[in-house]
């Protein structure tokens, strides 16, 4: 059903694109309230969680994964430093934007970088696993 009203509203949008003709499998539909250990707006941002979160928010980086698990760009205030907050969902979604550019071959202007240009820079920092 979802993916129905977003294909009617594209539909609207871009009148002669044949958008469904470029869906090649069945559409997957999550709803986080229904998954296990749902914790609601800030479910990321307790204590202990930082590790999670920055694989989270730092998943735009892909260069480093193995091959089969790039592509895939998330962005939300679910996935930022401050859940539940638009700043945060506006920063995941540029620095997806920025991944997918990346991800398909594209480059940012040299005097305009964008967030991956200048991750080793400002990435959040490292913890140990242990």
């Amino acid at each position: 059903e979802r993916m129905e009203v977003m294909l009617k509203s594209l539909g609207e949008i871009y009148p002669n694109v044949d958008i469904r003709g470029h869906i090649i499998g069945n559409p997957v539909t999550v709803s986080w309230e229904n998954e296990p250990y749902f914790m609601g707006a800030f479910k990321a941002n307790l204590p202990g969680h930082y590790r999670y979160q920055r694989r989270l928010f730092t998943h735009f980086m892909q260069d480093r994964l193995p091959e089969d698990k790039r592509g895939i760009f998330l962005a939300g205030d679910d996935i930022s430093w401050t859940a539940g907050w638009a700043e945060g969902a506006v920063q995941t979604a540029l620095n997806a934007v920025w991944g997918v550019m990346h991800h398909l071959g594209g480059t940012t202007d040299p005097t305009n970088p964008g967030p991956g240009d200048v991750y080793d820079d400002i990435a959040p920092v490292e913890l140990p696993e242990d």
